[in-house]
């Protein structure tokens, strides 16, 4: 009979630290020498709708695109690591399901030999149903990918251009204030207040 540890939580956290590993990282953004100006305004040229479909297209190209090269081999471990444990359930799976079908014909009357008499039908109907839940969960988390390198690109794209300076200040500082001339309310026409100016 198949020995397989079913309680194995690596094919079940696989697609969550590769999901974690693509977004945790920040890279530093900058004011893209794609923009110039026109009458007061900017304009940029690197497309979020260009990257989005060239991730659609092949996975890591949008990346690529964006200059996150980087994070192009994190999504094709990613996408190895999910299809090697989709093959490798599917597989177990099988096992499980031959197994039990023949203990089913067996027990229909067949004449067949049983090649493993010592195996229980009831486990090996809850094995089959558990290795084809894991597998089933790879091809989901295999299309979770897929679509998180899609956001990934778009977000990135929208992004590329952003300038990220970390010269973000509040200043508080003391100012004169002039009042009216007709203020019959003040004994002098200037006042002293307190501005704050935040920059960013």
């Amino acid at each position: 009979m198949i020995r397989a540890n079913k309680n194995c939580l690596l094919p079940k956290v696989w697609p969550l630290i590769i999901i974690i590993l693509l977004f945790s990282f920040k890279g530093n953004a900058q004011l893209s020498a794609d923009y110039y100006q026109s009458d007061s305004s900017f304009l940029k040229t690197h497309s979020p709708l260009k990257a989005t479909f060239m991730s659609a297209l092949l996975p890591g190209l949008g990346q690529i695109y964006n200059q996150k090269y980087w994070k192009t081999p994190i999504i094709y471990a990613g996408f190895t690591g999910i299809l090697y444990y989709a093959n490798y359930n599917n597989y177990v799976y099988n096992k499980y399901k031959d197994e039990y079908d023949i203990k089913i014909r067996i027990k229909n009357g067949e004449d067949l030999e049983d090649p493993y008499p010592g195996a229980n039908e009831n486990n090996l109907l809850s094995q089959k149903e558990t290795w084809r839940r894991y597998r089933d969960l790879m091809y989901i988390s295999l299309g979770i990918l897929y679509v998180a390198q899609i956001i990934d690109a778009n977000v990135d794209a929208n992004l590329f251009d952003f300038d990220m300076n970390e010269d973000l200040s509040f200043h508080v500082e003391p100012v004169l204030i002039q009042l009216p001339a007709n203020n019959s309310n003040w004994s002098s026409n200037t006042s002293f207040g307190v501005r704050c100016a935040i920059q960013f």
